[in-house]
Parts: structure tokens; sequence; C-alpha cells
């Protein structure tokens, strides 16, 4: 066995449950139109069930199935996802035209069961799920492949008749049978990849509200795709704790296109992998944000445009069928890496152009009539439980079915409190809660993130929305505005504004907050940072006040974010079209500051006091000299200390309190000559004195640099690593499951094999020293 595997098994032993006689209902979930293989069973065929529960919260699984004779069936283990394990058990093909199932979970001395309605401590009654091969009313709705051709299942409760028209009957009619509400039927025959419409009342094409993908070039057909047919590699990759991320938003548009070898056009899923991936893992981001990927309307876009949010926007693809199995490809390889993707969803507004949902069966049905406005288009009807099935399960679909680590919910404001509902919108507020709700339940390792903006404390309240974070507005403004003023001078610089935004009292838990000084926002509406900071978007004073405000968001407690591009000092305003893609030559001719980033993070991960949440005190606060400073630590003894000057000048004989005796390392320096600054500095250390300052014991006196960030760690030098000695060869894979399953457990890294892309014995050994100690 490799080192690689051992060490992996030491990892997941410690993140081990123990049975405790409770069946924790938390954990639990079948999803119907998820978890049964196939998805979509028929003429009474064989099918396999498959259940998730907390890792070793269970002793034993049965499903109880009732095609007019009970049967039961024990379920097995099957394999983990993340924090959860999958049972699975196969339900024998039947001769009956329909079969019920419910399931039994239990926990050493106890047992519950799980059912369509929920949990219940009793044997339910609601009769369990049900599959009626004659009408193939269970099927999922929208285009489910089978073993013999595809099923069908629409809501279109305005329509007279419905049928589906494809490749697979010549365009012909495939009827479809109907409760009164949805629409369902199969066809035998149809196939991967083909064309297919709906056909309403005898009159009106429709596409389908839950396409994978469509065909633009032939009157927007739906296309047929199977889910399960891309083969997966990131088998046992787990996203960072919420503490230990670091996102990078990107659009994939304009991520590549411009002087990076693809042909100068505009950007694609692979591209960003095929392309650009070496930079992600040099740089050293955990999660990749992605500005939305759900279908829009038109081909540059921003992507809050959203025609339908189930389908992958095909204009990234190779061509519109690859759309899903690109976009899979791109995660796929980012999980490799040890980086983990979150979806920026966007629910409160449908496009204004292109909505072909809009009457969709000769009724109003996803829409209030008259229709409730958003700035960007129009709300769906969130009162119809149909269409909250309709937004609720969509998180789901891209975090199940897409491998995605968590989503990023737009304008969540929009959905909560409209011009019509000015007071607050409860189905608004109880969608979101839904939504995060079977998150919990199903992904409680991924995470959900509200742009909810101005900021309230009720969107990540589990009583209110429910959500694991939001963006931090505050933060953002008053950063950027404070680094603003001291274009012209100390005198008009607050840094106090700057201490009551990392302090921001509504939040005890900074975890739930992402900070940042650029997003797509401020970028794409004139307000790059460089030419905010400076007229000369590359002066020294544009590059010092990027390298501070990129700092001080990167360093401070909460969740950092930062944009596309923000690693090279880009000054091209963001947008959608041609000419706005990044200019990857400046990876290259700007490689000073890129190296800043590299560095910036670097410490963020490698020190345990950086997470987000550990603990941290704004202690030195000085609006005369523009010098703000911030102690943080953790329960392990690492700690840090961070000192920002928004001052135009260097600043020498400058004592700063520092809460313990010793020496401290000066481990980053954002004007270090390596960084294209002026070099100024404290020659990497510092002794403290005791002499009090700033309400602690001790005190050393500083050099700081001009529009200078400066971070101290306590007598712990970097590069300390145990001195073990691994036989098995360790690839970069590997090392990337490591890394997550120590992101659960630990801190981070300081290794070194982001430089060169291999892996060797002392970065391994690192991740155990950073989850067991030293050996």
């Amino acid at each position: 066995m490799n080192a690689s595997a051992v060490l992996l098994g030491l990892l997941l032993s410690t993140v081990a449950a123990t049975h405790d006689n409770n069946v924790e209902w938390n954990g639990l979930s079948h999803i119907d139109w998820l978890d049964r293989r196939p998805i979509c069973p028929v003429d009474g065929e064989t099918f396999d069930v498959l259940v998730q529960c907390y890792t070793y919260d269970l002793t034993a699984v049965r499903v109880r199935v009732d095609d007019g004779t009970v049967t039961w069936v024990d379920a097995h283990w099957s394999h983990h996802v993340g924090p959860y394990d999958v049972w699975v058990a196969t339900v024998p093909a039947t001769a009956s035209d329909t079969l019920s199932y419910y399931i039994e979970l239990t926990d050493g001395t106890e047992t519950d069961y799980l059912s369509v309605t929920g949990m219940s401590d009793d044997v339910p009654t609601d009769g369990g799920w049900v599959l009626d091969y004659d009408t193939v009313s269970h099927a999922p709705i929208g285009a489910t492949l089978t073993s013999q051709g595809a099923a069908f299942k629409v809501w279109a409760p305005s329509a007279s008749s419905a049928s589906v028209r494809g490749q697979f009957n010549g365009w012909g009619e495939t009827t479809l049978n109907s409760d009164g509400n949805y629409w369902w039927g199969h066809a035998s025959g149809a196939q991967d990849y083909q064309n297919y419409k709906f056909y309403f009342s005898g009159t009106s094409w429709q596409q389908d509200a839950r396409f994978r993908t469509y065909n633009p070039n032939d009157n927007s057909n739906s296309i047929i795709r199977d889910p399960l047919a891309y083969e997966w590699g990131d088998q046992g990759f787990t996203p960072p704790a919420f503490e230990d991320m670091v996102i990078y938003e990107l659009h994939v548009g304009t991520f590549s296109g411009k002087n990076d070898g693809t042909g100068d056009r505009m950007g694609r899923y692979r591209d960003v992998v095929d392309r650009h991936l070496d930079h992600l893992v040099w740089l050293g981001v955990n999660v990749v944000q992605l500005m939305p990927v759900a279908e829009f309307n038109g081909y540059n876009s921003w992507g809050y445009n959203p025609t339908n949010q189930w389908g992958v926007e095909e204009s990234y693809a190779e061509s519109a069928p690859s759309s899903p199995d690109d976009l899979k490809y791109m995660i796929d390889r980012l999980h490799e890496a040890g980086i983990a993707v979150v979806h920026d969803v966007v629910y409160n507004h449908f496009s204004f152009d292109g909505n072909y949902m809009w009457w969709y069966d000769g009724g109003q049905i996803y829409f209030d009539d008259p229709a409730v406005s958003t700035p960007w288009g129009s709300q769906a009807d969130f009162d119809r439980w149909e269409v909250q099935d309709y937004i609720a399960d969509n998180p789901i679909y891209w975090l199940d079915e897409y491998h995605m680590d968590g989503i990023r919910m737009d304008a969540t404001q929009y959905m909560r409190n409209t011009a019509m509902f000015p007071g607050g919108q409860p189905s608004g507020w109880a969608l979101m809660q839904r939504v995060n709700a079977a998150i919990d339940r199903r992904a409680v390792h991924k995470i959900s993130i509200a742009e909810e903006l101005p900021n309230t404390t009720a969107i990540t309240n589990p009583s209110g929305g429910g959500f694991d974070a939001q963006w931090h507005d505050s933060f953002v403004d008053n950063v950027r505005q404070e680094i603003t003023d001291a274009r012209y001078g100390a005198a008009g610089v607050e840094v106090w504004k700057i201490r009551d935004a990392i302090n921001d009292s509504s939040y005890p838990d900074k975890a739930k907050l992402v900070r940042y000084v650029e997003a797509h926002d401020e970028a794409g509406n004139e307000q790059r940072l460089p030419y905010t900071f400076d007229s000369d978007p590359l002066s020294v004073w544009a590059k010092g006040r990027c390298k501070l405000a990129q700092g001080l968001a990167m360093l401070a407690p909460g969740i950092p974010m930062f944009f596309q591009g923000g690693e090279w000092l880009e000054e091209t305003y963001f947008d959608s079209q041609y000419a706005n893609r990044l200019d990857w030559n400046k990876a290259t001719s700007r490689s000073a500051f890129t190296l800043y980033f590299h560095d910036l993070i670097r410490v963020r991960r490698s020190n345990c006091s950086m997470r987000a949440n550990a603990g941290f005190n704004v202690h030195h606060t000085n609006d005369t000299d523009n010098v703000i400073a911030f102690h943080r630590w953790d329960l392990s003894g690492n700690q840090t200390l961070v000192v920002a000057s928004l001052n135009n000048s260097d600043l020498s004989n400058y004592r700063i309190g520092f809460p313990s005796a010793g020496t401290w390392y000066e481990i980053l320096n954002s004007q270090a000559s390596a960084y294209d600054g002026n070099g100024v500095g404290n020659g990497g250390q510092v002794v403290t004195e005791a002499v009090a300052w700033d309400g602690l014991s001790n005190s050393a006196v500083l050099t700081i640099p001009q529009m200078g960030l400066l971070v101290f760690r306590y007598e712990d030098p970097p590069g300390r690593y145990p001195d073990l000695d691994f036989d098995g060869d360790v690839d970069l894979h590997d090392y990337a499951l490591l890394q997550q399953q120590v992101g659960v457990q630990g801190c981070g890294l300081d290794a070194d094999f982001n430089e060169d892309a291999r892996v060797n014995a002392g970065d391994v050994a690192e991740l155990v020293w950073n989850l067991t100690g030293p050996n």
C-alpha cells in the first residue's frame, strides 16, 4: 500500500462516528428523482434504492417493497459522499403493474422509517413511494432516459392535452397522460442527445422547463441527456471546511481566451482547467465561485438573465449537446486539484428577454398575474407549490448531479422584499428556508451564501433565511472608501470605520461573512481597484493600495474572496464582451503582484489563527497616522499579528502592542521588493519589549512601509516538517484528496507542492503534522 493510501485511511478514521442507538434524522435522505438506479425504472425491472445517512450512523437498512406481496430487501453499505454513507438495496423485478416502497433505518436498538412524507418513529401509513409501470407517473420532471427509451413529465395544468414530439418519433406525437396537473408518458427508442419538445393543447410547441441543454440552432429544441453517463474522477473529494475557504470568483466566458493559446475566442468550461488549472493551484485558492452558468438569454452575459434554472449554458461549451459534460469535466478537474466549486444561482427573477416560461402552457403558471417585478425581470410565483419545487429542487440538482460544492444566491433581498411586498414576502422567506433546509439535510458540508445587500442578520439566522454565510457589504464599502480617501492625505482617513467593519458585532460568528474588496459588481461598474485607488492603475500608489486592500480582505476574520484578475492588478473593467476577456500576458508581466497573492493566500491557509472564525482583537487604531493592527489566534497556540498602514509615507519607530513576549517573525510584507514594493520592513523579525502598549503587556517598535501590510507570526518560523520517510510515490491527485481531509480537521497547509505540481514526502508529512501534531 502506498503512502497516500495509508494516510487517507488514517485521516478518514479520525472523522468516524460511533453507533449510539439514535437514528440521526437530519442526515437522512432518499430523493426519488435522484436516488434510484435506473432513475426511472420501467416494465417491472429490477432497480436500486439509494439511501444517504451520516457516516456510521446506521447499523442496518431495509426497504419494504409491496407489489401485491410484501418483501423486505436488505441494503448494504456502498460508499462515502463527504460526511455521509450511501446504502443500496436492490429491489427485484416484478410482474405487477405497480409497486410501492418505504425504508426502515436502524441504529442499534432504535428503528425509524423514511417514506414519501418524511421521517417517522412508527410504520408509515402514507403508502410510500409508488411506481406505476403502466403510466410511468413516477418519472422525474423533464426527460429521463430509461432502459427502453425515455420517460417524460411536465407540469402544465392549463393545457387541455399534451404530447412529446422529437427525433425518436419522427416529430410525430407520443401522447402523455395526466392527473390534471402533470403530464407523463414514455417514448420507446428515445436516445441520448436526441431533440424534443412538448406540444400543448394541439397548438403550442414548448421547450422543457427542466431541460439539461437545448439546441439553439434548431428551433431551440430541448435535448435529452443522460445524467449518469459522465465518468467522474473526483471520488473522495470533500470541500474545505467553511472556515478554511479562500474563494476566487470566476466568469467562464471571459476568464480565458486572450493571449492564452485558445485561438483568441471567448472562454469555455474546458478552457478553465485545460488552460489555467495550474494557475489556480499555484495561487492556492481552494474554492472557485462560478458566475451563473444556468441557461441565460443570448451569448454574452454576466449570467444574471436566466431563462431556465436547470439547463447548462451552452455558449460556454464545445457544442450545445456537450454542455452538461463539459461543465462536469471542469468541475471534475478542479476537484482533482483540491478546488471546490460554488455556483451563483439566480432565483429572484427571470430574464426580460427570451423568457419562454411566460404563459408556458397557455396559462400564467410560473408567474403572478399581474407580474411581481424586480429591476431585472419578473419574479416567479413563489406562492405556488409547483414553482417552489422548481426552484427548491434546483440547488440539490447542481450539488448532486454536477458535484458542485455550494451555492451563492443572487439578490436575496428581492426574494423576500419587493415593491409588491415592501414589508416582506412570506413565501420568499419560506422558499429560502426550504432551499437551505434541503442543503443541510442532503449536503451539510456544502455551503450556501446569500447576496443580501444591505446586510441583515436574519438572512443567516436558522429561523430566517438559513444561509451559512452572506457577502459583507459594510466591509467592502468601508475598506474601499478609506483607502480611496488616503489618496488625498491622512487627514480625511477614518481608520475606525475599517475597525468597525472588521469587528461587526452583529455577526459573532465571522464564518457567516464573506469579506472582499472587489467582486463582479465593483469590477463591472467602473470600480476596478487600480483605477479606484489612483488615476494611473500601474502607479506605486495603485499597487500599494491594492495589495493593502486585498490583504485586509484575506486576513481579517471571515471567508475571503477576490475576483478574477485581481491577482495581477487587472484594470480592464469587467464585462462579458469579447474585448473584456482577461489578458493572460499580465500574469507574466505583473508576476511580482501575482506572487504577492500566492504568498498572501499561503499565509492565510497555513496559519490556524487565520481561519474565518479564529480569535481576533483589533487592538490598535490610529486615525492620525492611519494605522490599524489586529491580533489573531487559535487554541493550538498559533498567533499572528497584522499591521496595516493607509499612510502614504513610511513610518519609523512606530510602536505596536504585541500579546506575547518573544520573537515575532515577519512572514509577509506587502511592500517587499519581491512584490515590486519599496523594500522597507523589519528584516524578517522583531523582538518584543516589556513595555505595555495598546492594552497589551508587550510591544515592539516597527518600521511600517507606506500603504503597507505586515504579518508577524509568533515564535514559529515557516518550514517545520517532521522527518518522515515514505517509500510510496504520491501524486498531485493523492495530495489533493489528503489536503481536503486535513481541511476538515486541521487548518490548512504550508507546503511547496504547488510550486512545481509535484508532491514530495515533506508535503505529505506536513499534512499529518497539521492534523496530528509532530511525530
